[in-house]
């Protein structure tokens, strides 16, 4: 372990005060990064530019596309190489349409070209290292994010949706956080820079909730926000007592949001889900509005197009975007991984910003039947929706099957593992082999995720996911 792996294990582990000194004095240095500066300007532009009408908005992003084709052609090896060996020129990548014009941006090329895809004049621009915590396919090493996209243009952004939902900066939220803040009890801490109280999603059990769910309620968020995986738990453990935890709203990310799961939440809280998509690359981001009728793409940013996938549903595909704003490293016609529709009008709010419907998980998340068939985990969401019993549940495929984990309710009736089966078995057919395993809990990735599904066939023996 490295020194500064070393001590951060040590705060960690270190008694409260300490933890929460330390939380604090991260927390104030985090609200410094996303809201001074330029933070205030940005903020009123989007609110004045979502009600733009969709032309003049993509008028704005095809100004700033030619801007960043011309510089990605003098200033960035790859794409120099890319649009020599089609002979292209700047001239040529002047509109949305003319982007298909240029290959795709996986993950593994950003491995693998790293320098290359660094501008040549990144050391003049205030940018840093980024790393995301990812869960599933190709990981990312590493990548470059301006300094103003990664912190004030970002939360700008992340506070116009949240504004949406009723909520604005200042006010108490509750975060269920995926990164790692401590090791030991109590598994909530108090940011006060930004009125947040910290919930660690990797500690919610029977045994650490009771007290999680006295210090939201001491706290009263405004917002609760977080991976469904994680609020769901919380709320199911109110659902079951009998109580409810009033908030202004719950602000859903970092996976795929099911209907159970919005309709638990909403109970648990008492008031609306709002969910949003995004990813730590910065190349798009989408969240929903109070009418409910998509995700308001936020075209300022990049421009999103939808790639045909395979098997899947009609019209859903795969999330191509392009980022506007990175000129460090820039990230044109990137492979988010995540798959959506085009919605099939604008939202009745009025807002011009594009709309999204049907975002039904990553590709990296779909499995295969004994057939070779893709199987999304809306898909099979949907046929386990009628087993009563099922808390929570895994479907693993490995090379010589399919493991399904699944931790039962208090309650459940005795024919629940059996009916899950069976369901399963008309889905895959009667030829998988399917072993199904009741266990006490879900692990969750480092990140603080849950994983619906699971496909483990390129991974070792017996190495879980």
């Amino acid at each position: 372990m490295s020194r500064r792996g070393r001590w951060t294990s040590a705060i960690l582990r270190a008694p409260y005060p300490i933890r929460l000194a330390a939380a604090n004095l991260y927390g104030w240095r985090l609200a410094r990064r996303r809201f001074a500066g330029s933070y205030r300007r940005i903020f009123e532009a989007l609110e004045a530019s979502q009600w733009r009408s969709p032309q003049a908005l993509r008028a704005d992003q095809e100004t700033r596309l030619r801007s960043l084709i011309g510089h990605a052609y003098t200033q960035v090896p790859y794409y120099q190489q890319v649009m020599r060996e089609r002979d292209l020129r700047p001239r040529d990548l002047e509109t949305v349409e003319d982007l298909k014009k240029l290959p795709l941006l996986t993950k593994e090329i950003l491995n693998d070209r790293f320098d290359d895809l660094r501008a040549r004049d990144a050391a003049s621009r205030r940018s840093e290292l980024h790393r995301t915590s990812g869960t599933t396919g190709v990981q990312l090493r590493g990548f470059l994010l301006p300094f103003d996209l990664r912190w004030p243009q970002n939360h700008a952004d992340l506070y116009r949706a949240y504004r949406w939902a009723g909520f604005e900066r200042g006010m108490r939220r509750a975060t269920v956080a995926g990164r790692w803040f401590t090791l030991r009890a109590p598994y909530t801490l108090l940011n006060h820079a930004e009125h947040q109280l910290l919930v660690s999603a990797h500690h919610l059990d029977d045994g650490t909730l009771p007290s999680i769910v006295r210090a939201l309620d001491a706290h009263r968020p405004e917002a609760v926000q977080g991976h469904p995986s994680a609020l769901t738990t919380i709320a199911r453990h109110l659902v079951d007592r009998g109580q409810t935890l009033p908030a202004r709203c719950v602000l859903t990310t970092g996976e795929q949001l099911f209907e159970d799961q919005r309709r638990l939440l909403e109970t648990a809280f008492a008031c609306e889900v709002f969910d949003g998509w995004g990813q730590g690359e910065a190349v798009g981001r989408a969240y929903e509005c109070d009418r409910h009728d998509g995700y308001h793409f936020s075209s300022e940013f990049a421009i999103a197009e939808i790639e045909p996938f395979g098997d899947g549903p009609e019209g859903v595909g795969e999330i191509v975007a392009t980022s506007l704003h990175n000129d460090v490293m820039p990230f044109i016609r990137y492979r988010t991984g995540d798959l959506a529709a085009w919605a099939d009008g604008p939202c009745s709010c009025g807002r011009g910003l594009l709309l999204l419907r049907d975002l039904s998980g990553r590709i990296d998340d779909a499995i295969e039947d004994p057939a070779g068939r893709r199987i999304l985990p809306v898909s099979i969401r949907t046929r386990l929706a009628s087993v009563d019993g099922l808390e929570s549940y895994q479907l693993i495929q490995r090379l010589d099957g399919y493991e399904f984990r699944v931790v039962l309710e208090p309650e459940a009736p005795s024919g629940t593992v059996d009916n899950a089966g069976e369901a399963l078995a008309e889905l895959f057919g009667d030829e998988a082999r399917i072993e199904i395993r009741a266990v006490e809990e879900i692990p969750r990735t480092s990140g603080g995720k849950t994983r619906l599904v699971h496909d483990a066939r390129g991974e070792r023996e017996g190495r879980g996911p």
